[in-house]
């Protein structure tokens, strides 16, 4: 499954997958601007979407998105704060 950025993204859309979900892991994928990392980036539980030590920000113990049906919206303690609409889809 990959994740696609949708309009409400900072970035705006993109037609290519930024990350893949593999297991519960997050990955970059090579249409990531930082490029492909073997080690995922996120980790999923529960449906909710926590930064690893991977990560360039470094873990979190409190989610930065939640994962409802097909979007992926920032959490209460995302960097950037909260909002209403989903930066990613699930394909």
């Amino acid at each position: 499954m990959n994740l696609y950025r949708t309009l409400h993204h900072p970035d705006g859309w993109s037609s290519l997958a930024e990350y893949e979900i593999r297991g519960n892991g997050v990955f970059t994928t090579v249409n990531h601007v930082n490029g492909v990392n073997v080690q995922p980036w996120f980790e999923i539980k529960d449906n909710k979407v926590y930064p690893t030590v991977h990560h360039p920000s470094g873990i979190s113990t409190t989610p930065w998105y939640e994962i409802s049906g097909s979007a992926m919206r920032n959490a209460v303690n995302h960097p950037k704060g909260t909002q209403g609409v989903p930066w990613y889809e699930l394909h």
